[in-house]
């Protein structure tokens, strides 16, 4: 027969869950830390994949790999010219009719602060309309790294962001042309550059950002060395680099290094494009460019290039206007060849993507992804 608990059962019974309670306790609090730290990097993982669900959800042009598609998928292999829009026509009325008449799929708009945003809006607008990409760029820092901020306070001004995010579904924007001298090192342009991808990123810009190289846009070391790590930094991973080919034989470039410099480029993935060349830098046999050779190879790699200028306007560089008075009909020398006659010209190999043509997708090609 069961006899009860005696009081002195019960006491012990008590004492030992006493001394047992603060380790239960120290495991309770164990465990709820432990949980605790699940949960939040559960969090941290979801605030990461929509994170990047959103900086992948590009609203028009995007990077991957080292090339650069539409909105529809469709590849882009610029093609184009660069036209000083900001100080002639700045409406790009007539000119950008002209240029298109090329069969161009692209114009580098130069522009500056002192371009009111309605004036931004119509030079953007009246780009689209000819059926041509429009990727503008600031004139501001030419050559002067201490002013890339001030081409930056530009783009992210509270009337200028709306103008560029109305038209993102068709534009590509060049932070700054030729930002910085032969001085600026890999760790400052590293360094500011992320800075102002972070910055330009915060304001609401998602389209393509385009870097040029440093040493007056010569630089291509420096793009092929900072690039990778600028790509990492920026959230939307949409960003192009913009070697500026003004590389004549007098100092030392030629036709073998320009085919080894797009080569290692093409290799390491870089996502490049020559935003300016001519056909010399001045009229000395010393300052002949190899221009033909850049045009080949950039057929042959699928490498997007503007040539400089549309013209009028070079000063004292003449020689560079691909035409007399701005029109069509007037393209002459090497600008009647890089536009027209090469094999590797404008006409003979600039295709125009299916979403500026028709300004949707309905009728976009299959996606080369």
């Amino acid at each position: 027969m069961n006899q009860p608990y005696s009081a002195h059962t019960w006491t012990k019974a008590a004492q030992l869950v006493i001394r047992q309670t603060p380790f239960t306790l120290a495991l309770l609090r164990e465990r709820i830390v432990i949980m605790l730290k699940k949960f939040l990097v559960m969090i941290t993982l979801l605030i990461a994949f929509f994170s990047l669900a959103t900086a992948q959800d590009h609203p028009g042009f995007h990077v991957k790999g080292r090339h650069l598609y539409d909105k529809c998928g469709e590849k882009v292999i610029l093609r184009g010219v660069n036209k000083m829009i900001i100080w002639k026509d700045i409406d790009g009325i007539p000119a950008y009719a002209e240029i298109a008449q090329t069969g161009a799929n692209v114009v580098r708009i130069v522009w500056n602060d002192s371009g009111p945003a309605l004036d931004l809006d119509k030079t953007i607008t009246n780009c689209i309309a000819q059926q041509m990409i429009p990727m503008v760029e600031s004139h501001d820092a030419t050559g002067k790294w201490e002013l890339l901020d001030k081409a930056v306070d530009y783009w992210i001004r509270p009337d200028i962001v709306p103008i560029l995010q109305k038209h993102e579904q068709y534009l590509l924007l060049n932070i700054a042309n030729e930002c910085g001298d032969a001085g600026v090192t890999t760790e400052m342009f590293r360094t500011k550059y992320c800075e102002v991808i972070q910055k330009m990123r915060l304001a609401g810009i998602h389209v393509p950002l385009i870097i040029d190289a440093t040493d007056w846009g010569k630089n291509i070391n420096i793009l092929q060395s900072e690039g990778p790590a600028l790509l990492e930094a920026d959230p939307d991973h949409n960003l192009i680099f913009s070697i500026h080919l003004w590389w004549p034989v007098m100092w030392g470039y030629s036709e073998k290094r320009i085919i080894e410099e797009l080569a290692e480029s093409v290799a390491m993935e870089l996502p490049l494009i020559v935003g300016e060349f001519g056909n010399r830098w001045d009229e000395t046999p010393g300052g002949v460019i190899p221009w033909r050779a850049i045009l080949k190879q950039c057929q042959l790699y699928e490498i997007g290039w503007l040539a400089w200028s549309w013209g009028p306007g070079n000063k004292p560089q003449t020689f560079l206007d691909m035409t007399r008075d701005g029109s069509f009909a007037t393209l002459h020398d090497w600008g009647l060849a890089v536009a027209i006659t090469d094999s590797f010209s404008i006409k003979n190999t600039s295709v125009r993507p299916a979403f500026i043509l028709n300004l949707n997708c309905e009728q976009a090609p299959g996606k080369n992804k």
